[in-house]
């Protein structure tokens, strides 16, 4: 059976006449052809799955907020079509609905008036906006006195005190405090469980990762990247290598570690892998299994208490590690695997010397299988011998 999908772009394109204070009456009267153009997007094409958000990750200027307007009806594009399959909600266009000058109780009104609820729909969800933004006596105050938080609280509060079908998120979750934040995560994931989809796009590649199944990479206007939202995140950050900027020269893992690809909870699970040491330093060695859950990102389901001391002195060592009684649920993980050194200018932190994990591209997969076990984590055991 096909996918049903929520959002279809195929083909957008969408480009800007550039005017100055010598050409912009050309704009004014309708005469902007022979002005010189920007492209602010170029054959843009994906589709968003119906119970699901798609990330489009992008630095300033990538055209992240230009399609995001296409979307949402804001632009028209210049070539392409565009498809919104139910009601959607957008903070592409924070505002659009009244001028500054409107209370924060207006501005609300006003808005779920144009997105169509019925007055008597209205008291509940005011309410609930007024509850969720936390602007008390602020509430019924012009958004022009308002502060960037609050109005964030203000926008993300109404746009989201709806159930729709579909949203359009423009960097709502890089703004506010964090206990704001941490709302806005609890609501978003409530509306993903009730099967909402969505779009967002932004610069910050975790909440891709934390909302998003798969996610894009726009670059200048195009789609450069398109994959699971980690392989976006890698992407956006480290470009075709996709490589982590670690120092090397300390220490470094000789070959690939090996474990069970397919252990089983309650039996015990044994990774070894050897270790080499080139120059004088106190190496460490830390694990962690972590696990995808779409609406919360990469979670740890069991790691390492502290950094084991693998050694101080040039040589070759191999490390085991043994976790007892695998208390993992059947599903799929990877194990993050890092050796590190103290960092010598912030005490308490660490500097990564060599690893495997999801950021790096080279997360060591395991598939446990079989009945269900027993508990949550147990520590590690660790052996190192040198060789």
């Amino acid at each position: 059976m096909a996918q049903s999908i929520a959002v279809t772009c195929q083909g957008v394109s969408k480009s800007f006449a550039l005017a100055d204070q010598n050409n912009a009456w050309r704009l004014l009267f309708g005469a902007a052809s022979g002005l010189p153009v920007f492209d602010a997007l170029t054959d843009v094409s994906f589709d968003v799955p119906k119970g699901q958000f798609v990330g489009i990750l992008g630095r300033n200027g990538a055209g992240k907020s230009t399609l995001l307007r296409v979307i949402g009806g804001v632009h028209v594009c210049d070539q392409g079509q565009v498809a919104v399959n139910g009601a959607f909600s957008g903070l592409h266009e924070l505002g659009f609905a009244g001028h500054s000058d409107l209370t924060g109780r207006q501005y609300a009104e006003r808005l779920l008036m144009v997105n169509g609820f019925e007055k008597s729909e209205q008291a509940a969800m005011i309410a609930d906006i007024h509850d969720f933004s936390e602007l008390e006596d602020r509430f019924d105050d012009p958004v022009l006195t308002y502060s960037a938080g609050m109005s964030a609280r203000l926008f993300f509060s109404t746009a989201t005190a709806g159930h729709y079908d579909v949203y359009l998120l423009d960097e709502v979750l890089s703004v506010g405090d964090q206990h704001f934040r941490s709302k806005c995560w609890r609501r978003l994931r409530d509306r993903v469980s009730g099967g909402a989809s969505g779009i967002l796009v932004t610069h910050d590649w975790a909440a891709v990762v934390k909302l998003c199944e798969t996610a894009h990479v726009l670059d200048k206007g195009r789609i450069i990247f398109t994959g699971p939202a980690e392989k976006a995140a890698r992407h956006y950050l480290y470009g075709e290598s996709a490589k982590e900027n670690l120092h090397t020269g300390v220490a470094r893992f000789v070959g690939m570690p090996q474990f069970p690809a397919r252990p089983r909870p309650g039996e015990d699970f044994i990774l070894t892998t050897e270790v080499e040491i080139e120059t004088a330093a106190k190496v460490g060695a830390v694990m962690v299994i972590e696990r995808l859950q779409p609406g919360f990102g990469w979670e740890t389901a069991l790691m390492s208490r502290e950094m084991t001391t693998v050694g101080e002195e040039p040589g070759r060592y191999e490390v085991k590690i043994t976790v007892p009684h695998l208390p993992l649920e059947p599903g799929s993980y990877q194990i993050s695997l890092h050796l590190a050194i103290p960092d010598p200018e912030f005490p308490g932190r660490r500097v990564a010397l060599d690893g495997f994990g999801w950021l790096s591209g080279t997360g060591l997969p395991i598939e446990v299988t079989g009945e269900p076990g027993q508990g949550l984590a147990l520590a590690s055991r660790w052996e190192v011998k040198s060789q």
